[in-house]
């Protein structure tokens, strides 16, 4: 009994362990903020209009994360063209969910990120990719990730607990704001410059988030554990022949 125990208890400890291993950790932000009286009709934005964004991102990112970003080191986190899919949504607005590109700044680039989003650019559900339009969204505000391991503008460790690397995104709540320098957040269309307009304020929402497993980790997965069920089994014939 004592060894089946131990199988049991070995199997439980494998399933964990490459359980976690399959599993990607992520940041989840949601963003709200609202367009200025003054802001131009399009199909993405009205004045006085509120809207969201929802995406994840992979924390910490790095060369060999999936979506890849760049060495973050330089300030800058990068992912690199329609990487990302987010999803837009407005009570005045048509929705969507389109890939984007991210960039997020240091304190310095004026914080938070800048957001390029990809559309069908008559609001269809699908489009090719020459019917894409394309709009950017600047939100200035904190820093939310680590430019450098244990960034003192950045994520902080919890007091005792290891520093956290370069990439890591922040949970928490952060404030859309005006910048000192580079004035309010903006919106426009890369395509017409007579689309613009700023965003009077909002917040960002940051949650941990856990990935799916991916196809190929799920089947990693269950070979081990037919393998530990075949030399249970084999075990349990021992025992009790």
């Amino acid at each position: 009994m004592r060894k089946l125990m131990t199988i049991l208890a070995l199997l439980g400890l494998a399933a964990s362990i490459i359980a976690r291993s399959a599993r990607a950790d992520g940041v989840t932000y949601n963003v709200f903020s609202t367009y200025a009286s003054d802001s131009s009709t399009s199909l993405v934005s009205a004045p006085d209009a509120k809207f969201t964004f929802t995406f994840t991102v992979p924390s910490p990112c790095s060369p060999s994360s999936t979506p890849s970003c760049a060495d973050p080191s330089g300030g800058v986190a990068n992912f690199p063209a329609q990487s990302i899919e987010v999803t837009f949504s407005s009570p005045t607005l048509p929705g969507f969910t389109a890939p984007a590109t991210l960039s997020f700044f240091s304190s310095g680039g004026g914080g938070l990120f800048d957001l390029e989003a990809f559309p069908c650019a008559t609001g269809a559900p699908t489009c090719s990719p020459g019917d894409r339009a394309d709009f950017d969204w600047t939100f200035f505000g904190p820093q939310i990730f680590n430019t450098v391991k244990d960034d003192p503008l950045g994520c902080q460790a919890p007091a005792g607990a290891p520093p956290l690397p370069a990439g890591t995104f922040c949970t928490g709540s952060f404030a859309i704001i005006v910048s000192p320098v580079l004035g309010p957040s903006f919106f426009f269309d890369m395509n017409d410059p007579t689309i613009f307009g700023d965003l009077t304020g909002g917040t960002v929402n940051g949650t941990p988030s856990v990935a799916a497993p991916e196809p190929s980790s799920l089947l990693l997965l269950g070979s081990g554990f037919l393998a530990l069920g075949g030399f249970a089994r084999k075990r349990l014939v021992t025992l009790f022949n």
